[in-house]
């Protein structure tokens, strides 16, 4: 029996409509709604294996009744409600172009081009602050209206869980179940021990960390499947040999549709970035260090905000003002950095150039003056950060002192030396020695800032959490501010912690004026709605992590003008005066890729903070500012990249789609009037009481019942009225839900008032759901029209072809005419071509229906289902199938060809070498690998393309003269 989404079935006398349909061991799970009073509203799951008397309605067994309504409401609202219900099979957006934001067609892109592969997923690698999140929610939207996005799971870093869920909520109507701290203790105190979270909710949100250290989590993985896995700020599991990559290669093999979001997805290894390729796409590359652009670019997207052409988003901008701060360094700091110079410049003397230049990280020769080196310029970097920084690293270092095996001919293990520099760094901080932030505190005081109330946010950036709390206790004495006026941010911090101080900064009424912040604050977190002024305390020795931190605030939708401020030491100390030019080039270089090149990792190409870091502690050590000013070409001979100047610093193509939007055909002359037939037909059918829903201007109120709640309980606590009897409010302004966003950021703890009016909105699918189910089973409505040609009757047809795994390839709605005394006339023609003839879209009116009318309309209904299937929907089946032989030719070709490059690869590297031992299991597992790919591949693309069965016809009105 063919079984797919959107079907009407019958099952032990009750009535449902299939939400999803999985094959099972030659049978089908059925995940379905109720729709008859009983069962009404109620979600179940059924095993056909089980359930054997499982119908689906039989389009021949069609009992055609009168509309008597006005209008013929009831008619046009049902077949309304069957095209807005339906699954879609197009490349257009459909959908998600109705949700709450501001439409651009480069946010458009990402889903148009994920629809162009095999399986729709994608890599969207666009730059800081262009609206990655709104990608993701768009594509969620499609995916969900084409019936491949019912079960979702969200991967996100712990601080943003509630930033991310909130964004997708209010401006998509989607509904994530939080699963931090307090949302999987919710789930310990309601669900039992063994029932699986995943499977309970459909649509999650969880920090992949907790994934990772929850064993049972990990469990519950294994034995569930996804429609869509979103996996944010991806650059963070592409090392396939960690905790963290190795789960997400778990679960790419779990979903259908994978979404990967990161600014920086790649650190210049090819393997490293094939690891998420891969992720996306098993074949999309041969061999992971041999690879070149044409072979990944259908599987990303990158922009950067120099790309975008449209006013209207370049004006969500702002022209940014960077502030340099200079700090003159005293006596008693040049006095401790001079030693510090001393213990460099002495390791530095008795290294050659290619100790410095090739082999500072190594282990080779001469391994004690490279220690003493790295510590010197380690001591300086945590100087930069703060003199609190400094003796902390002091301090560890002589804690970890061995007295046996330590010697003191390393610097770093002369007691002496340590205890002599601890004691003059004690002294400056105890005599307050600290010229940056005697510097910060007077910018401060000339910004007029107080800490106050009325006074502006402050964003503080700084690597060291020392720094972070040396700055508080200072800000806290000299502006006289309490604890709840200054936010500390780092990541230690639980979860629940960190999305607290990230919500609150991002609300009007809070009492934060100032956030300092760790570099774990530096990712993915919103810091611009109330906030226009950073400082860099400190400077990262990575572009990267630079543009990270001044991209929180300078980012889409900042409505004031940007204030990046710098600290910059100064001292004319021989040696020391050229180590802090080297550190200040770096911030004339972001704001250099600022104004130009739009990317900061395309300045050395090296990809990874980490690698920019020892970029310049090598310019450090080797007091050489060029390092950093014209760096060497990375060396590829480890798996670098190598693949064109233009790989990843330039955008990839704009995509070529004359009509990326496809409008969708209505029976009513706008949204309101079809909403508000829906709710009047539901109160003239009593499934909705008078009260419980009514329209003022574009603004739909719905009363929260009881079983409203019970349907909606995965719904965001957050995101429903505040109790029984209250209202939601969803409207069809998206203005006004976007204001509503803004009001929403001016009250800690609310969420937005106003929802769009959708059909994505659950109430709105709640409301729908009653409509369908105020139409009996295997019922059509008959519709009388004065202004169509006599003596013949129009079947609206409804065809649905489905691939064996229940997806619907083909939902067509048609109209077949019959003369009243029999035969067809003409050709099947789209419903939407019907439409327009008749001006059914227009007001109509209803007249008298005889039964004679209705005994001869059914007498020709035998006839419109053979038609249908043999003159329609058979036609359209076999030019599906058609393609669809087209392209699994193409793919198992495409599998072929892989196939014979690993081999090749394998033959290569293994050869002729003994078969036992390490060198056989690694082999056997390199071989067991491919062919779990090719077995997976090739299966998953057999069931995509092939077609279940008959087409499923369902009759949904009659119209007739």
């Amino acid at each position: 029996m063919n079984f797919t989404s959107g079907q009407r079935i019958t099952n032990r006398d009750e009535d449902f409509i299939i939400n999803d349909a999985l094959n099972n061991n030659n049978g089908w799970i059925l995940k379905v709604e109720g729709i008859s009073e009983l069962v009404k509203g109620k979600r179940f799951v059924f095993d056909t294996n089980i359930d054997k008397e499982i119908k689906v309605l039989d389009p021949i067994d069609t009992k055609l009744i009168p509309d008597t309504d006005y209008g013929y409401r009831k008619t046009k609202l049902f077949i309304e409600n069957q095209m807005r219900n339906a699954s879609v099979y197009s490349k257009q957006i459909t959908i998600a172009h109705k949700a709450a934001f501001n439409l651009a067609t480069y946010q458009l892109e990402p889903t148009l081009k994920a629809f162009d592969l095999p399986r729709p997923r994608i890599l969207i690698a666009d730059g800081v602050g262009l609206g990655k999140t709104i990608e993701v929610g768009i594509f969620l939207a499609e995916m969900i209206k084409r019936g491949k996005g019912k079960r979702i799971m969200v991967l996100a870093l712990k601080s943003i869980l509630g930033q991310f869920q909130q964004e997708i909520w209010n401006r998509f109507a989607i509904p994530l179940v939080r699963l931090d701290s307090d949302g999987i203790s919710k789930i310990k105190s309601e669900l039992p021990a063994n029932k699986n979270p995943f499977e309970y909710y459909d649509k999650t949100i969880v920090s992949i960390d907790t994934l990772k250290n929850n064993a049972k989590f990990q469990h519950y993985i294994e034995k569930t499947k996804w429609d869509i896995i979103v996996i944010d700020e991806c650059h963070t599991v592409a090392n396939a040999g960690s905790l963290r990559g190795g789960l997400a290669q778990l679960l790419s093999t779990k979903c259908e549709s994978l979404v990967l979001t990161s600014a920086t997805p790649h650190n210049g290894k090819k393997q490293s970035f094939a690891n998420l390729v891969n992720m996306i796409e098993p074949l999309a590359i041969k061999d992971d260090l041999d690879y070149t652009k044409e072979d990944i670019l259908p599987y990303y997207v990158r922009r950067f905000k120099n790309d975008i052409d449209d006013e209207s988003v370049r004006s969500n901008f702002q022209e940014r003002k960077v502030v340099s701060i200079h700090a003159d360094l005293g006596a008693a700091e040049n006095a401790f950095l001079e030693l510090q110079q001393k213990i460099k410049f002495e390791a530095v003397n008795s290294l050659d150039a290619a100790d410095i230049q090739q082999d500072l990280f190594g282990r080779k020769s001469k391994r004690k003056q490279k220690r003493d080196l790295l510590f010197a310029i380690g001591l300086f970097k945590s100087y930069m950060s703060s003199p609190e920084a400094a003796l902390s690293t002091l301090n560890n270092r002589i804690a970890k002192l061995n007295p046996v095996e330590d010697t003191d001919d390393v610097v770093e293990n002369n007691l002496n030396i340590l205890l002599d520099l601890r004691q003059r760094l004690q002294d400056n901080i105890d005599n307050a020695a600290d010229a940056k932030y005697r510097a910060f505190k007077e910018e401060l005081i000339r910004l007029k800032w107080k800490g106050r109330k009325n006074d502006f946010r402050i964003v503080v950036f700084a690597e060291r959490i020392e720094t972070l709390k040396a700055l508080k206790q200072k800000l806290k004495i000299d502006f006289d501010l309490d604890d709840k006026v200054i936010a500390d941010f780092h990541g230690s911090l639980t979860d629940m912690e960190q999305q607290r101080i990230i919500e609150d900064f991002g609300k009007a009424d809070a009492d934060f004026r100032i956030l300092l912040s760790s570099d774990a604050g530096s990712q993915g977190v919103n810091l611009h709605y109330y906030c226009n002024h950073m400082f860099n305390y400190d400077i990262p020795w990575s572009l990267i992590t630079l543009e990270q931190r001044n991209g929180r605030i300078d980012r889409y939708g900042q409505s004031k003008t940007p204030y990046i401020h710098y600290m910059i030491a100064k001292s004319d100390l021989e040696g020391l005066k050229d180590d802090l030019h080297i550190i200040n080039k770096l911030k004339d270089k972001e704001e250099t890729v600022y104004q130009s090149l739009g990317d900061a990792a395309s300045v050395y190409k090296l990809y990874n903070s980490t690698a920019e870091e020892d970029l310049v502690t090598k310019a450090i050590a080797a007091n050489q500012a060029s390092l950093i000013d014209q760096p060497d070409t990375p060396d590829t001979d480890d798996g670098g990249f190598d693949l064109g100047d233009d790989f990843w610093d330039d955008a990839t193509p704009a995509l070529k789609v004359a009509e990326p939007i496809l409008e969708q055909i209505s029976l009513f002359k706008n949204e309101r009037a079809y909403y508000d037939a829906l709710i009047q037909q539901l109160k003239a059918d009593q499934y909705l009481k008078m009260d419980d829903a009514h329209f003022e201007g574009d603004l739909l109120e719905v009363k929260h019942t009881k079983e409203l709640n019970r349907i909606l309980y995965d719904l965001p606590q957050e995101a429903k009225p505040g109790k029984i009897g209250d209202v939601y409010q969803l409207s069809l302004n998206k203005d006004d839900v976007q204001n509503a966003i803004a009001e929403a950021r001016k009250k800690k703890g609310e969420w937005a008032r106003f929802h769009m009016l959708y059909e994505l909105h659950p109430v709105v699918r709640f409301l729908m759901t009653q409509l369908e189910a105020s139409v009996d089973k295997n019922v059509a409505l008959v519709s009388k029209h004065s202004r169509m040609p006599a003596g013949v009757a129009h079947f609206v047809i409804h065809g649905l072809v489905s691939n064996s795994v229940g997806q619907s390839l083909l939902a067509d709605f048609f109209v077949l005419s019959l003369h009243i005394n029999g035969g067809l006339q003409g050709k099947p023609i789209p419903f939407e071509d019907f439409v327009k003839a008749h001006q059914l879209d227009k007001e109509l009116y209803t007249e008298v229906i005889e039964a004679d009318d209705i005994s001869r309309l059914q007498a020709l209904l035998p006839d419109a289902i053979i038609f249908a299937k043999e003159w329609h929907m058979n036609r359209e089946q076999d030019k599906l199938k058609w393609g669809m032989e087209k392209k699994l030719a193409v793919y198992e070709e495409k599998l072929k060809n892989w196939k014979a490059s690993k081999d090749k690869q394998i033959q290569h590297e293994f050869g002729d070498k003994p078969e036992y031992g390490y060198l056989k299991s690694r082999r056997e597992k390199k071989e067991y690998d491919i062919q779990t790919i090719l077995n997976d591949s090739s299966q998953y693309f057999k069931d995509l393309t092939s077609l279940n069965g008959d087409a499923y016809l369902k009759v949904l009105a009659v119209f007739y003269n």
